[in-house]
């Protein structure tokens, strides 16, 4: 890795059940979408979008996790890495590797922004976002990926929460044809053992 070299990518992800109008959490999205479009010189800052994300009103169970890890792969296996990053225990793997097959085009991606709005659950919004830088260190199979991961719940169910959120983001329409954007549509099949995702998928970055 050309240590001189670096690109940048970010993605937004929404998951939810299949809806005829836009979900809270696709409203919310199109909404930072938005506000880090303000400023193209640092659309692709973590802090901008640590930032972004703290203006959405009503959080709870917020958390804060820095971290560095010292990890050891082919480069080929760098992808599915930090993809993995991106999501937590409790969500499909189908994210991840969703989110793994969008940072392949990049091949060595040394800086990642990754933003998921959850609301499978429609009576909460889970927010996770994960901004990862990547160094190489002297074996070029070694690399040192620095982390900082925001998570929140918003408890739709709370009435002042729902206000607070339709106040702030009703106006706003789920985004489309963003090549950032990725829109996974959660169909709960009959039993309860089962189910199965159907991805939607568009992917771009920056160099």
């Amino acid at each position: 890795m050309n240590p001189f070299a670096r690109t940048a990518a970010a993605l937004f992800l929404v998951n939810g059940p299949k809806s005829n109008s836009p979900l809270d959490a696709e409203k919310i999205c199109s909404a930072l979408i938005q506000t880090l479009l303000e400023d193209a010189s640092r659309n692709l800052e973590a802090r901008a979008w640590q930032n972004a994300v703290q203006t959405v009103p009503y959080q709870v169970g917020r958390m804060k996790l820095t971290q560095t890890l010292s990890c050891t792969m082919p480069l080929g296996g760098l992808p599915d890495k930090l993809a993995s990053m991106c999501t937590s225990k409790g969500q499909r793997p189908t994210l991840a590797k969703s989110i793994g097959s969008y940072l392949k085009q990049f091949g060595k991606p040394t800086a990642f922004n990754c933003l998921i709005l959850d609301q499978s659950d429609t009576a909460e919004i889970h927010l996770s976002l994960t901004c990862l830088d990547v160094t190489e260190d002297r074996n070029p199979e070694k690399f040192i990926i620095a982390s900082t991961q925001v998570s929140a719940k918003l408890k739709l169910s709370n009435q002042q929460t729902q206000a607070a959120i339709t106040e702030a983001f009703g106006s706003f329409q789920a985004t489309s044809d963003q090549p950032f954007y990725l829109r996974a549509e959660l169909i709960q099949m009959p039993t309860k053992s089962s189910s199965m995702e159907d991805i939607r998928t568009r992917c771009s970055g920056r160099t």
